[in-house]
């Protein structure tokens, strides 16, 4: 039987105040000491130059992995007039890390309106054509893909493709959440990115910072352990995208503490913060 392995990580490198050596800005170095994985969104507001994705290996060890996050109009946040030439550019992008195996996967978050309709099916094979070779992490954001009419097939839908099924945790509101469904469709990797429980989650207009403001309580870090080591993945990747508050990084290190986790190639500590 194959041990499970768990990791854990937060989204971006910056806004962790806790994990800074100098400043109230934490550096890949910082961030490297802690954690052996880290999801990137900033390239979801646009392709970065390749040469920009080796300083960032640059400043990481060999093992450290990366998720990064496909661009807004790969996932139908904004249309683009020529669909392949964008991700031909993407897979350009990330080329260094898949030389060096540090791209654990990418994540095509979907928007909100991104529901089940005939042409988003269409859209979400046509993936894995476009990201050949590539692990691809799939997150709904519309509730409609769990419905009981339709959650065994997009399960299988995933499974089919061999993408990677991100286990959300959000508020549930009024408002159209997606639930907390634990069910692993790749046999190497599941995710799992947990957003915080904040109310203002569902609501309009409601900034971002105060969307994910929101600190997890150690019974529900268990229970986020237990749902990770019941996964039939090989490895599971738990991201903690909490941080409105700063909350990110010691929900984290809870987690790996309650889960007696150790991450060997961690980059050397230079202070002990936690």
């Amino acid at each position: 039987m194959v041990k499970l392995m768990i990791n854990v990580g937060l989204t971006s490198v910056a806004d962790h105040p806790e994990l800074a050596t100098r400043g109230n800005r934490s550096t890949f170095s910082d961030y490297a000491q802690h954690f052996p994985v880290l999801e990137l969104d900033t390239t979801f507001y646009g392709l970065k130059p390749v040469e920009q994705v080796r300083h960032w290996q640059a400043q990481v060890p060999s093992g450290f992995q990366f998720i990064i996050k496909a661009t807004r109009t790969m996932t139908k946040h904004e249309e683009i007039a020529d669909t392949v030439a964008d991700f031909s550019k993407f897979n350009d992008m990330v080329a260094p890390l898949v030389a060096s195996h540090q791209l654990q996967a990418v994540l095509c978050q979907f928007p909100p309106y991104f529901g089940v309709t005939a042409e988003n099916v269409r859209y979400l094979q046509q993936l894995n054509r476009l990201l050949p070779d590539l692990p691809v992490a799939i997150e709904f954001r519309h509730p409609s893909w769990y419905l009981p009419a339709y959650r065994a097939n997009t399960m299988a839908l995933l499974q089919a493709a061999g993408d990677i099924h991100v286990i959300v945790d959000e508020a549930q509101t009024t408002s159209g959440s997606v639930p907390l469904v634990p069910i692993a469709t790749n046999a190497d990797l599941t995710m799992m990115r947990l957003h915080g429980r904040n109310p203002a989650w569902g609501r309009t207009g409601a900034k971002t910072t105060e969307r994910t403001n929101y600190r997890y309580s150690q019974e529900e870090l268990q229970q986020f352990g237990i749902i990770a080591q019941h996964l039939k993945s090989k490895n599971v990747t738990v991201i903690f995208n909490n941080n409105g508050g700063h909350d990110a990084a010691a929900n984290a290190q809870s987690l790996i503490d309650l889960l007696g986790l150790d991450f060997p190639g961690l980059a050397p500590r230079q202070l002990d913060l936690f």
